[in-house]
């Protein structure tokens, strides 16, 4: 999204909601690629499976480019179990305006793969997948839809410009399991940005879609669901 002046809202490229801060495209840490049966990795998808359910490049409108920077992935092995921490309300709402948004959920996942592409107008489209342990995918898409209700108007201030933010909210049904669609508006902005929550079985899908058309990004959602039709397949 833009500022109606000249301005561009910065992208905030950061980690993955595994915890990785590194710039190499794969982590390589914690225990074994291979879950011991019974286990609390057992059915999950390491990073380099995860990996290859991304959408390519192909995908998206002719101009987009994948941001090597912003392309990472937990490789054959999975984070160990960490406790989750408290959602902090307080400082999420200008975290949804970037990549990694899953993070304001804060609960790690067990493995990860994330994915980037920019055009030349500098839109952005994002996409991460996350397993997890146990019911944790359960509580991160419960605690996503929380952050987003707190978010729903909210001030951000960027390069100097305030803007007032709107997100709208819905569920929408029949894709994966659960699957929350919030769009991001202001009137300062050119644009906007759509993002698209998704939980198939253990598996979290977060897509970040920031276009500078009225669209808002509106086929994030149908991009969304071409990654969880994949994720489905992998089961």
């Amino acid at each position: 999204m833009t500022v109606a002046t000249t301005a561009v809202l910065p992208f905030a490229l950061t980690a993955c909601s595994s915890g990785d801060t590194s710039s190499s495209s794969t982590v390589e840490s914690g225990p074994s690629a291979r879950p011991t049966a019974g286990g609390p990795n057992a059915g999950l998808l390491n990073g380099t499976r995860l990996k290859s359910l991304l959408l390519p490049v192909g995908v998206l409108p002719k101009g987009y480019k994948a941001d090597p920077q912003a392309t990472r992935d937990s490789g054959k092995a999975f984070a160990p179990p960490s406790s989750s921490s408290a959602v902090d309300l307080a400082g999420a709402c200008p975290k949804l305006e970037a990549s990694a948004w899953i993070q304001t959920s804060g609960i790690e996942s067990a493995s990860f793969a994330q994915g980037d592409f920019a055009n030349a107008s500098q839109e952005e489209f994002n996409q991460e997948i996350d397993s997890f342990r146990g019911a944790d995918a359960q509580t991160v898409m419960t605690r996503l839809e929380q952050v987003l209700k707190h978010c729903a108007h909210f001030k951000d201030t960027s390069n100097g410009t305030t803007a007032s933010v709107t997100i709208k909210t819905a569920k929408v049904p029949k894709v994966g399991d659960q699957t929350l669609k919030a769009v991001l508006s202001a009137p300062e902005w050119e644009g906007g940005t759509t993002l698209v929550a998704t939980r198939v079985g253990k598996v979290v899908i977060t897509t970040f879609y920031n276009v500078q058309s009225s669209d808002m990004g509106a086929s994030g959602l149908g991009l969304t669901k071409k990654i969880v039709a994949q994720v489905q397949q992998a089961k």
